[in-house]
């Protein structure tokens, strides 16, 4: 049943056993044992050639590397042993304290494993240099094995001590910066005002309390947490927060969770909800909503998506103290006027296509470069750990890699792998298969052991581990070879790379246009197809479909081309790195570093040109000229100097309903998302943001609380750009391919926005562990685009078109409660069921458990409406004839709804939708015969002239006066 959750518990969660104080000094402690062995290897170890000999593999080889020189080898060997040892324990002591300031699974699952890693390559290094200590003492003939052993846990030793510095260097930072943090504000301190800015406030990003926003009433909960899951592993997130989602023992559970809506909200007699669909959905809805303006002024909610959020937007926006409801956007309207000049809102003219363009330019370029840099940066660090530890030896590589010589035709020889290490990635091998053999008959057997469970997560990890080695032995140095081959083989000069590189740029380019812009709909029936298509029996609308077989072929020919060129970067600086001059090796890893960090990704997307569009043509309001005798004109919203803030600007105005702009947060995973669907609902509105699988956040504390470029996303005029964020890097259920594309070339919309249940813990957990929210979205968020990642832990989700969750926003209005639901549906779906609909209501079975029972459905069905005459002139134009425009159906809710201190669990559902029927005026008419996909042109095409505006327009306006007969039957019986 749709209600409203109740404040949390005031119950804290359990104290944590290390203070802010603790834990910064124990981060700074954990590096004196390897500060000590450091100094120690420098002062004991003799300048040997010490991986050499590790490496060695047999007596032979070994013996011509220490040969006269054994003492000193040993001395080194026992300094090694040494370091390994105090540099294990510090990562160990970082990882133990991490564990502290980590306090999502992720984060502690990390850390956990990296103990483990860290532990076992401090064993094998142990172990691997006992047996070089010993064979060395030994005077005579020695047997092979020691030095194939230590070769061998050298390969093993070195990838998982690597690994875990990495790790232990971020975690190590984490928690400083985390402590240090808590260290400089106690949790009692007053939250410090945000400063002035045009742009947003600043402020502090890790307040756990202090005043409430004076928007937000003080007895309603700052952020409700999600409902809480349990993942693969068992682990419950959200942890150390109090739910208050479900009475005990409710069988109904799930429904339970997913019928919470934000605090405050009531059940209501009338709600609205409008579809996505971009400039059509926009058009329909502002024609219906103007026929419907009378019950639009008694409704108490309005959700909105995609398209239709267009016009929602725009009417919230439109409202003022001089300007009501009755008047704003009528029939007329100065605000009416100027969105039909401006219904190409996206670029209308050469000078805007030119920006358009640009602008997708700019980010591919700013995507593509950055892309570039950290390959190179990881080449470099790669190129530098095969220099001094050749586990696969590559120095013969460089010197012909890194000549560019256009008249060379010496080709690299291909590297010769070591045995021992070739033989212990055989061994991980075997040892994975006979664990899972193992753990296959203890599951068998009981699988409630627990032995199975340790057997299962040993399983993984040498799968990891054989993957890893797999990558150092052989797929590298291959990858290394493969590039430096290329390149003399084809003797390619450093222009030749150039242009390589230029060509790829435009390759991407022109398949982020095709994935963008290629998508309009046409008709396919001229000359004697139509004469084919009439004896057939054939409509001109079953034959209007995408072009979207070359489409998608286009867009992996060019995913495929990427994936090459960047493992050709990755294996030429594998190849050249350590070989590089030293203003590159510095300057590579600098530009990363410091573009990469500050750099807002989103603000690199197409998202910030795509808002900027939008409000040119819908964010404006009334003004009377001054001196002119009463002139009004519609003047857009000047958003450089005033920030329509949700709390502000999308309150609920007088005889207005409350605005609900319908997103999708884009979720990775089954612990959240069932397969397929990958998105769970996330509004925006002036008192809540979020979902019941994400929690809610009070928009003004958000607001408050975020910085600058993340607050700037919580305004109206984004809103309406986020929720109509159509093609993006997620979308849900749609192609990856596309995804991942768009993720590339910065051909993406949608914004990182804060996840409330991460905020859940910042604002109410201790301060010092809490993470903080981020500054920017810098460059691991494009990474999580590119390859998929949206954990749902994180502290910022990927919010995208609410189409990607559900198109008509109905499941969302019904998640408020409302007696009757008015859905007004310019979904666009092919004919001929309205495939949308039939989505939500399984989807609001599904997660509501409502049951919507529709009254003769098939009477939207084109085709079955009573023909034209003469039918056989008008054969075509009949074939997309329904019977009607609007259909009801009855609503069962799962428990009752509270309204006005009535209780009852029906409701009634009004559903218009966008199709044609005989009666509709004779323009219209005459309109769908000469443009055969008329109401189904593609969403994509965005760029509407007037007749398709006042075609779409009049529809709505058809569809409103049909709903409003059904509203006034229903008030009078």
């Amino acid at each position: 049943m749709p209600r409203s959750s109740p404040p949390p518990p005031t119950a804290a969660r359990p104290a944590r056993p290390v203070t802010a104080e603790q834990g910064f000094l124990r981060a700074w402690a954990a590096l004196v044992p390897a500060a000590l062995g450091v100094v120690y290897f420098l002062w004991r170890a003799p300048d040997v050639d010490l991986p050499r000999l590790q490496l060695a593999g047999t007596a032979a080889a070994a013996k011509e590397v220490y040969d006269g020189h054994a003492p000193a080898f040993r001395d080194a060997l026992v300094a090694h042993m040494v370091w390994v040892a105090c540099g294990a324990a510090a990562l160990l002591l970082v990882f133990q304290i991490g564990h502290h300031a980590y306090s999502g699974l992720r984060g502690r699952q990390v850390s956990y494993w990296a103990m483990i890693a860290t532990f076992a390559g401090a064993v094998f290094g142990l172990v691997e240099n006992g047996l070089l200590v010993g064979a060395l003492r030994v005077r005579g003939p020695v047997d092979d094995w020691p030095f194939a052993t230590a070769t061998a846990l050298e390969t093993v030793k070195w990838p998982l001590l690597g690994a875990s510095t990495v790790i232990g260097a971020r975690v190590w930072a984490t928690t400083v910066s985390r402590a240090g943090r808590g260290m400089r504000r106690k949790p009692g301190d007053p939250e410090p005002a945000p400063a002035p800015d045009t742009d947003g406030a600043d402020a502090d990003d890790g307040a756990t309390t202090g005043a409430p926003h004076p928007q937000h009433p003080a007895d309603a909960p700052r952020v409700v947490p999600p409902w809480p899951v349990a993942d693969a592993d068992g682990r419950i997130w959200p942890t150390g927060v109090a739910h208050a989602h479900t009475e005990p023992g409710t069988e109904s559970a799930h429904w339970h969770y997913q019928s919470t809506t934000a605090p405050g909200r009531q059940h209501a007699k009338l709600g609205f909800c409008v579809s996505g669909g971009g400039i059509r959905s926009a058009t329909v809805t502002l024609g219906a909503l103007q026929a419907l303006r009378r019950s639009l002024r008694e409704a108490r909610y309005l959700v909105s998506v995609s398209g239709g959020g267009y016009t929602a937007g725009a009417m919230q926006l439109a409202l003022d103290d001089t300007l009501t409801s009755r008047d704003a956007f009528a029939p007329g309207s100065p605000e009416e006027d100027h969105l039909r000049r401006h219904s190409k809102y996206v670029a209308d003219g050469t000078g805007q296509w030119m920006v358009a363009l640009g602008v997708l330019l700019r980010g591919l370029l700013a995507s593509l470069f950055l892309l570039a840099a950290a390959t190179g940066t990881i080449g470099l660090v790669l190129s530098w750990a095969y220099h001094h530890v050749p586990v696969t030896d590559l120095t013969q590589l460089a010197e012909p890699g890194i000549r560019f010589c256009a008249h060379c035709t010496t080709t690299p020889a291909r590297p010769s792998f070591r045995d021992p290490a070739v033989w212990t990635v055989a061994y991980a091998l075997v040892a994975a298969a006979g664990l899972w053999l193992l753990w296959l008959a203890v599951y068998v057997w009981d699988r409630a052991d627990q032995a199975a469970l340790w057997l299962a997560r040993a399983f993984q990890a040498f799968v990891v581990l054989t993957l890893a080695l797999t990558a150092v032995v052989f797929v590298l140095p291959l990858l290394a070879w493969s590039a430096v081959y290329l390149q003399t083989r084809h003797q390619v000069s450093r222009p030749d790379a150039t242009v390589g590189a230029g060509l790829t740029v435009l390759v991407t380019y022109f398949a982020a246009l095709v994935g963008t812009l290629w998508r309009r709909r046409k008709t396919v029936r001229t000359g004697l197809s139509k004469v084919m298509d009439a004896v057939r029996g054939r409509s001109g609308l079953t034959r209007a479909v995408p072009n979207s077989l070359l489409q998608y072929l286009t867009v992996w020919v060019v995913l495929v081309l990427l994936a090459a060129v960047f493992l050709l970067l990755l294996g030429w600086a594998t190849a050249t790195g350590w070989a590089w001059p030293l203003w590159m090796q510095i300057c590579v890893p600098a530009v990363l570093l410091f573009i990469g960090s500050l750099l807002d990704q989103t603000w690199m997307s197409l998202h910030p040109f795509y808002r900027r569009r939008l409000a040119s043509a819908f964010a404006v309001r009334r003004e009377v000229l001054p001196g002119t005798g009463g002139t009004q004109v519609a003047r857009p919203y000047d958003f450089a100097t005033e920030t329509t803030t949700l709390s502000e600007y999308g309150a609920r105005k007088p005889d207005f309903p409350q605005v609900i702009f319908a997103a999708a947060g884009n979720l990775s995973g089954s612990e959240r998302t069932p397969p397929g669907r990958r998105a769970v609902s996330y509004t925006l509105s002036h008192d809540y943001v979020g979902g019941p699988d994400v929690g809610y956040a009070c928009t003004a504390c958000l607001e408050q609380r975020s910085k600058r470029h993340i607050a700037r996303d919580l305004t109206v005029q984004s809103a309406v750009a986020i929720s109509g964020a159509a093609f993006a890097s997620a979308m849900g259920a749609q192609a990856r391919a596309f995804q991942v594309l768009f993720a590339l070339s910065n051909a993406r919309l949608g914004s990182w926005l804060p996840n409330p249940g991460a905020l859940a813990e910042q604002w109410n957990a201790p301060r010092w562990p809490a993470p903080p929210a981020p500054l920017i979205r810098r460059l691991p968020y494009l990474l999580r685009e590119v390859f998929g990642r949206y954990p749902m832990d994180d502290r910022l989700l990927l919010v995208t078109d609410g189409g990607h969750y559900e198109n008509l926003g109905l499941v969302e209005l019904l998640r408020q409660g409302v007696r009757t639901a008015v859905c007004i549906d310019a979904s666009g779906d092919s004919p001929p069921f309205a495939t949308t609909l039939a989505q939500a209501i399984a989807l609001a079975q599904e997660e509501l458990g409502i049951t919507i029972t529709l009254h003769e459905p098939t009477t939207l069905v084109p085709g079955s409406g009573d023909p034209l005459q003469p039918p056989s002139v008008l054969s075509a134009l009949n074939s997309r004839l329904s019977r009607t425009l609007v259909i009801t159906g009855d609503i069962t809710y799962p428990q009752d709804l509270v309204i006005d201190g009535e209780r009852g669990n029906r409701g009634t559902l009004i559903v218009a939708r966008a199709t044609l029927t005989k009666d509709l005026p004779y323009e219209l008419l005459s309109y769908a015969a000469a443009h055969p996909v008329f109401p189904h042109d593609s969403t994509s095409d965005q760029w509407f002239d007037h007749r398709q505006f006042d075609a779409y327009q009049t529809l709505g306006r058809c569809l409103g006066k049909r709903v409003q007969e059904l509203l006034d039957e229903a008030e009078a019986s």
